[in-house]
């Protein structure tokens, strides 16, 4: 498959992505509950439009930081199936083994 140079780096990355594809959402949410918590404590109309604009944004933000590993990959693949390249797929096939080898 890969030497074990190759898998250190690619799993140094899987562990990075499954970090930001939880820690970052989770931060996301318990701001958004802050500003929940602000927007009902509000007495201000307008106070209350500004947070719950930024609430909903904060939502938009954790969903795609959180589809970011899946979306990276599938994009990869489109791209390689549009504009058919001769490269060397050794990084796939390690990123597969040492993904999979992560999950067990």
């Amino acid at each position: 498959m890969c030497d074990s140079n190759m898998q250190m780096i690619v799993g140094i990355v899987v562990t990075l992505f499954n970090a930001i594809k939880f820690a970052i959402p989770i931060v996301l949410i318990i701001l958004c509950t802050i500003d929940i918590f602000k927007i009902i404590v509000s007495k201000k109309e307008d106070e209350i439009k500004k947070l719950r604009k930024d609430v909903m944004m904060k939502i938009v933000y954790a969903v795609l930081i959180y589809l970011i590993p899946f979306l990276i990959p599938f994009i990869l693949n489109i791209v390689n199936g549009l504009v058919p390249m001769d490269y060397d797929a050794s990084w796939k096939e390690c990123w597969d083994y040492v993904s999979e080898s992560k999950k067990n």
